[in-house]
């Protein structure tokens, strides 16, 4: 049977006073043994001399001694804004052939809504805020209204021969700078009193 002593028994107040462990509450670096006499050699690891072996926090990461950086050297996409995005989809495709498998009847609408609500499409990530496409693989045997972001050829010319009603839903705006929609209304409303008076130039005339 284990003893009991009065520490056991003290309440955790009891130890206020005490200091409290210091074990793993704050990390610091240790000091770096100094020549021959710690063993570490004369220059202690650091090496002859150079930038690397001065004192402070050292070169920042991709630098190259003052050469062109690789980041620098190699070829990237071009566009600022849309250039990265390459590759990336940029709507959410839906065949004809699926239409099927909603069970939609004569003048039914199709939007991105409605085939979301009947679990035929189901976006995640990225793709939640991309426009429908309507792809043309399968047949379409009922007159539905669709409303999506862009349709393909095959599918434009299968639907308008079903007698399907196609709407092209506009795109989403693109975000700009306040100050750049600023400056282009500056710019226009600029150009426009410059061309108000004289009017606009003759496309003819040399």
């Amino acid at each position: 049977m284990a003893s009991i002593t009065l520490l056991s028994l003290a309440p955790a107040a009891a130890f206020l006073h005490l200091p409290a462990s210091t074990t793993s509450s704050s990390s610091h670096f240790a000091a770096i043994p100094r020549p021959l006499t710690a063993r570490r050699g004369a220059s202690c690891g650091f090496g002859m001399r150079g930038q690397k072996s001065r004192s402070g926090p050292g070169v920042r990461r991709g630098f190259e001694g003052g050469q062109m950086p690789l980041y620098r050297r190699l070829p990237k996409l071009r566009g600022i804004a849309g250039g990265m995005h390459i590759g990336l989809p940029k709507y959410v495709p839906f065949n004809l052939r699926d239409i099927a498998l909603g069970g939609f009847k004569d003048g039914e609408e199709i939007s991105l809504e409605s085939l979301k609500s009947k679990g035929l499409i189901n976006p995640s990530g990225r793709e939640r805020k991309l426009p429908l496409k309507i792809l043309g693989d399968g047949d379409v045997s009922v007159k539905l209204n669709i409303k999506a972001g862009a349709f393909s050829s095959s599918a434009k010319e299968k639907l308008e021969a079903a007698g399907c009603t196609l709407t092209v839903l506009p795109k989403r705006k693109k975000w700009l700078p306040a100050a750049y929609v600023k400056n282009q209304a500056r710019a226009e409303e600029y150009f426009k009193k410059k061309n108000g008076g004289a009017g606009e130039p003759d496309a003819t005339s040399t």
